[in-house]
Order: structure tokens, then sequence, then C-alpha cells
């Protein structure tokens, strides 16, 4: 009785299949890792504007991750991060943002509106093209821990000198294994779909 060659067609059909589907096992975990290292950073690089994005797509309560964000970016302001906050989403939830920064101690006067929409390409493209038209190119990025990596990449492939600030990973925030399971599939798709549609907006990054 022979055995089978090494080098038969079925058994590289079967080497490529566990190769193939070894790799493909490895993506979602590599991004997995990937947003619990980024949730980890408190960068607090002075930049020329802090910008707290729209919490509509947020895994928990959207109303308390949208406060703790905004606290996150009045402590960035009163450590001399940046000198203006910038708040994106729908025009219906600015004022609360607004009246909540002020009991924050923020000045209205160091507040910027900025309507975008509620999904990450769409909301960065919008800053990216506000920074542009201000002549600026740094930003602090306030958001939720688990979806900290995707603004990141997001905001670098705009061209946006993006320096990373999570609100807490407690409460409302907290990174839990359901938010960073969505957050690795939405990265992953980035990853090998989104990205290739995001065009430079900024220039010199």
């Amino acid at each position: 009785m022979s055995l089978e060659p090494v080098t038969s067609p079925a058994r590289i059909f079967t080497f490529a299949l566990t190769v193939g589907v070894s790799l493909l096992l490895l993506i979602p975990i590599g991004a997995a890792a990937q947003i619990v290292l980024t949730s980890q950073i408190e960068d607090e690089t002075p930049t020329q504007v802090i910008v707290v994005m729209d919490p509509t797509g947020a895994w928990n309560n959207q109303k308390a991750a949208k406060n703790e964000r905004l606290e996150r970016a009045s402590e960035l302001y009163a450590a001399g991060v940046a000198p203006v906050i910038m708040v994106t989403g729908p025009q219906r939830a600015f004022e609360k943002s607004q009246k909540e920064l002020e009991k924050l101690g923020i000045p209205a006067n160091d507040v910027i509106y900025q309507p975008t929409g509620t999904d990450t390409l769409g909301t960065l493209a919008v800053v990216a093209t506000l920074l542009e038209d201000l002549g600026w190119s740094s930003a602090t990025i306030v958001t939720d821990p688990a979806h900290s990596a995707r603004a990141q990449v997001t905001a670098g492939k705009y061209g946006i000198d993006a320096h990373m600030t999570p609100s807490s990973v407690e409460g409302a925030s907290s990174l839990t294994s359901e938010y960073v399971a969505r957050e690795a599939i939405a990265l992953v798709r980035y990853y090998l779909y989104n990205q290739w549609q995001v065009p430079q907006i900024l220039s010199g990054q």
C-alpha cells in the first residue's frame, strides 16, 4: 500500500485551506488586540482642537456615553491640551452638549459645533475638511475606549494628526466583550473594504 505523496493536489489543497482558515481566524483576533491596546492610550499631546465623537452608534446608553465624552473633553481643555472643543453629530443634540460643557466650565466661545453624520467615516471626513479649511492638522479625539482604534486609523487615513484620549473605561463606555467583538468586526470591515474608499483630505501626514 503506497502513501499519497506530499505534493499531491489533495495535500496541497488541504494545506492551502488550513493556512487560509488560520489567517481568517487571526484577522479578527488581531483586530480585537488592537482595540484593547488602543483603548489604553491616554495621549495628552497638545493639539489644535479636541473632537468629541457623536455616540449615536455607541453600544450602551448613548446619553451617558455622550456625557462621559464631554466630561473627558472638558478635562483635556482644562489641562491645556487644546483651546477649542468641537462637538460632532446631529443638530438636535448640540444644544444639550453645549449646556453640559458650560456646566463643566467651558466658555461657549470655545465650543465649535460641526454637523456631521452618525458614522465614523462620515464624521471624520467632515472634521478633516473643516481642519483643512481652518489650516489645522492635529486633533485630540475623544470617543469610547472600544471605538478608539477604528477612529484612530480612519482619522489617520484622512490625514488628521490624531491623538487618542478615550472616555472612562467604566460606566456607559466600559470595555465589554460584546463591545470589543462588535468593534472588531467593524475594524476588520474597515481594513478589508472601507479604507480603500477613504481619500487623504489633509496633506503632509
